[in-house]
């Protein structure tokens, strides 16, 4: 960044004169807000809610760690502005630049040197701002004699805003918002927003009607991963003690099992922190994926220790045995899918930043299963196992306990499946041809539920939220792009019932400043409406969004849409770009790059 920051300003000089300097800016493919700060109050205007944001919410937000604010949206930016009447300039033989330069001249603070006397030396402070906008109106334009003619002569001054290029509607009323980006390194998306939320709700030196409110949180993604994560580690280890606890009727060998998902997860961390990774929702996919196939490697190795128990070996010897007849057949079970995963680590450009993580905490923890499974659980069996001795299914004891008899009771049925399963696989085997012949039938017949299935390039994801970015008829005015975007609203409220409606916000125009890098508007007839759904809506934000897009097409035929679901995870997907497919066409020359781009775009 530092590289291209000199090389840019090395061509500043070739520029026009008044060029301000360029603005290099790091991206990549979760260059997103991971929320928004609204700010709305009934009784403030716009020109006093963007004062607000800008000098007391953002400053007040801005110490949060691995936060990134730019400037705020919407709002009218607070200006002093002097409103002159030309016919009473023409009467007094001035111009506007008149007036102009009389500001100048007089508001202003002017170095005046100091001062010594006696022993001391006094620096004069020359101050000649004004302290109210009307006292604007007294500054001295002409002079004729004994007269002059003041600024209140030919106009008026007052506490105003400056031209507005840019508006901000929160439910239908013009308000402001500030968007919160998150730096790169090892910033935290689940901090940060929380560090927001948190400050948000300890705002001062703000009036009482004002009101913030955290929308479009991209950090719930993360926390919907942890969850699932959770979620997947909690299924499988209960799972598999109900399982092992069935067929081997021994506490101490559930016990056994539980320890290599946690201890397997906590491997694959310490590595990935080794080399340097953070945790994100790409590695917590892979540790989800993996978790059903962790327990796989502890479950055989214990199976088979088991056994060796029941044949009357004492605790050390059948660990021992155990785990070294299945060490091999393990191991190849292990690299099967490591070999399926592990090519994915070597890919190239952006995929290689979104899916090799993936793959490696996959690949990692299947190998720590496998030391664990090799390791830990003949250690946890030599020591804590007691011998088993087995005799037509059942010692006498287990027979005489409530859980031995469910055991020998299970072990019987399961017997009887097991002959059941057994006389039909030889059955299929006599008819080699039948049973092909069948299962074909069985596959072709399945083929018929493919046109049902949806499709999708990546694989779609239900954000809660949509945006849609709009652009009315090219050169239309900021207040005809308003009144366009009211009817949008309306027509969202129509096909979202209230009790799933969150909130939606729109992002109109684009002002000529700094804030204009963060936003995807390009002018003032184009803008972004996000519309947010409650916590458990009853239908899917890609529904609502599809509706949407039926109803705008055929309401407003003149209006150009362009929908997306608003998700840092389809954003990582897509590699940073809006939409799934990204057409871009390069020539030497601009305007068949433009046609070229324009037949792409019809086609």
């Amino acid at each position: 960044m530092t590289e291209l920051s000199n090389l840019a300003l090395a061509d500043l000089k070739r520029l026009p004169p008044g060029t301000l300097p360029p603005v290099v800016l790091k991206f990549d493919a979760s260059s997103l807000p991971v929320c928004l700060v609204t700010v709305k109050g009934e009784g403030l205007n716009e020109t006093q809610l963007h004062d607000l944001a800008q000098f007391q919410i953002r400053n007040q937000i801005a110490v949060v760690n691995g936060a990134e604010i730019p400037g705020v949206f919407g709002g009218k930016y607070r200006q002093a502005m002097i409103y002159v009447d030309p016919y009473k300039l023409l009467s007094r033989q001035l111009s506007v630049m008149d007036v102009v330069g009389a500001v100048n001249n007089s508001n202003l603070i002017l170095p005046a040197g100091d001062v010594k006397i006696g022993s001391n030396d006094y620096y004069i402070y020359s101050n000649s701002l004004v302290k109210d906008v009307k006292d604007l109106d007294n500054l001295p334009l002409k002079t004729v004699g004994a007269r002059w003619a003041t600024v209140g002569d030919v106009g008026e001054a007052k506490d105003a805003s400056q031209l507005q290029y840019n508006i901000v509607r929160i439910d239908g009323q013009k308000s402001a918002y500030i968007p919160i980006m998150k730096q790169g390194g090892d910033t935290n998306t689940v901090q940060v927003v929380d560090d927001v939320r948190t400050l948000t709700s300890r705002l001062f030196d703000l009036p009482r009607q004002l009101k913030t409110s955290i929308v479009f949180d991209q950090s719930v993604f993360v926390k919907q991963a942890l969850k699932t994560v959770f979620h997947e580690g909690m299924m499988g280890l209960v799972l598999t003690s109900l399982m092992i606890l069935i067929f081997l009727g021994s506490v101490r060998a559930t016990c056994a099992v539980l320890l290599s998902i946690p201890i397997s997860a906590m491997a694959t961390l310490v590595v990935l922190y080794m080399l340097g990774s953070t945790v994100n929702t790409m590695i917590l996919g892979g540790l989800a994926l993996a978790f059903s196939r962790v327990i796989d490697n502890s479950v055989i190795s214990l199976e088979n220790i088991y056994r060796h128990l029941e044949l009357g070996e004492p605790p050390a010897i059948a660990a021992e045995q155990g785990g070294a007849e299945v060490n091999l057949a393990v191991l190849a079970a292990t690299l099967v899918d490591v070999v399926d995963f592990f090519p994915v680590t070597l890919l190239v450009g952006v995929s290689q930043f979104l899916f090799s993580s993936l793959a490696l905490s996959f690949c990692l923890s299947l190998l720590a299963s496998f030391v664990v499974a090799m390791t830990v659980i003949p250690l946890f069996c030599s020591r804590f196992l007691k011998g088993v001795h087995r005799e037509h299914g059942a010692t006498k004891s287990e027979e005489r306990s409530p859980g031995g008899r469910f055991n020998a009771w299970f072990n019987r049925m399961f017997r009887g499946v097991l002959d059941f399963y057994e006389r039909w696989v030889r059955r299929a085997l006599k008819r080699p041809a039948l049973t092909v012949a069948l299962l074909m039938c069985i596959f072709f017949a399945s083929l018929g539920i493919y046109p049902f299935l949806g499709r999708a390039f990546f694989p779609q994801t239900d954000a809660g939220q949509f945006t849609l970015n709009i652009k009315v008829p090219t050169g239309s005015r900021i207040e005809v792009t308003d009144r366009y975007v009211a009817k949008i609203e309306d027509l969202i409220r129509q096909v979202i019932p209230p009790s799933d409606l969150k909130m939606i916000v729109s992002n109109i125009g684009v002002v000529n400043d700094f804030s204009s890098l963060y936003t995807t508007n390009s002018g003032q007839y184009t803008a972004t409406i996000q519309a947010a759904l409650n916590e458990g809506h009853s239908i899917g934000s890609l529904v609502y969004m599809n509706r949407v897009k039926n109803q705008l097409r055929a309401r407003f035929p003149d209006v150009r849409a362009f929908f997306q679901s608003g998700s840092m995870v389809d954003a990582i997907l897509n590699s940073g770009m809006p939409a799934p497919i990204d057409v871009q066409v390069n020539t030497s020359d601009l305007a068949t790059t433009y046609q070229a781009a324009c037949r792409s775009w019809e086609c």
